[in-house]
């Protein structure tokens, strides 16, 4: 098979597999009379139940890429997890020249300050505006470091391997780049939890602020094609602030204006 359309095909398996398994999900949870949310009962509170859900999800976003790796359908340059590997350069440079890393870097910090900045106003802004209105303690848990760090490199691997088949298909990393945002946001709109997510305060901003994340991820790695400084920010942005507005959101006194 033409390796470009074996990706596509692989691009759209990945897409499919997305929503039939979000769907069967949202049915879970909203129909829990039915013999799927009965089985979900039976297994959610013990820990094979939670072995399984850990099991599927890291067969979906890091086993389904490593497949297509192995297929050698897919290229760890073209979604820059690799540099051009020149012969001439270490190993732990992973293929870029140090002035690449430095311009990465650049990028990373620059646009990583102006999200940053951009999030922790966002909230307390909305803190300010709500006053004694914004529910305290309960709106956002002080997230852990290990689930952000799988989160966040779930993401980064999943839309990594979503600009595969776009920068193949399109000569210009720009626009390709962009389709594969596309692809993703539409993933997000075929899940009906998603419209749920938006019609939900705390549960909004959760998904507003991944969306912030996508065009982070985006924008640097136009910038730079390299993922891994997108990787470590990610990690970084969405434990910092998320530790910040679990403490802002634990506030019971109104700030004042």
């Amino acid at each position: 098979m033409d390796v470009p359309l074996e990706l596509a095909l692989w691009t759209v398996g990945s897409i499919v597999l997305s929503v039939l398994g979000k769907q069967l999900a949202w049915i879970v949870v909203h129909q829990p009379q039915s013999r799927l949310g009965r089985f979900r009962t039976g297994w959610a509170g013990n820990p094979f139940g939670r072995a399984f859900v850990f099991l599927v999800r890291f067969a979906y976003y890091i086993g389904l890429p490593y497949a297509v790796l192995l297929r050698h359908a897919l290229s760890l340059v073209v979604i820059g997890l690799l540099g051009a590997q020149t012969a001439e350069l270490p190993w732990w440079t992973l293929g870029w020249p140090l002035t690449d890393w430095a311009a990465a870097v650049g990028w990373m910090t620059g646009l990583g300050g102006i999200a940053a900045v951009t999030l922790v106003m966002g909230w307390w802004n909305a803190r300010r505006a709500l006053g004694q209105d914004f529910p305290p303690g309960g709106t956002w848990a002080a997230p852990s470091f290990l689930i952000v760090v799988r989160e966040s490199l779930y993401a980064e691997i999943h839309w990594a391997f979503y600009r595969a088949a776009p920068l193949v298909f399109i000569a210009d990393p720009y626009w390709a780049t962009l389709t594969a945002t596309g692809l993703v946001i539409s993933e997000y709109l075929l899940d009906p939890s998603w419209w749920d997510s938006m019609a939900d305060g705390p549960q909004r901003e959760a998904l507003l602020m991944q969306m912030g994340w996508l065009a982070l991820s985006t924008a640097v790695f136009v910038m730079a094609h390299n993922v891994w400084p997108m990787m470590f920010l990610h990690i970084v942005l969405a434990w910092a602030v998320g530790r910040w507005v679990a403490v802002l959101a634990s506030r019971n006194v109104v700030v004042s204006s």
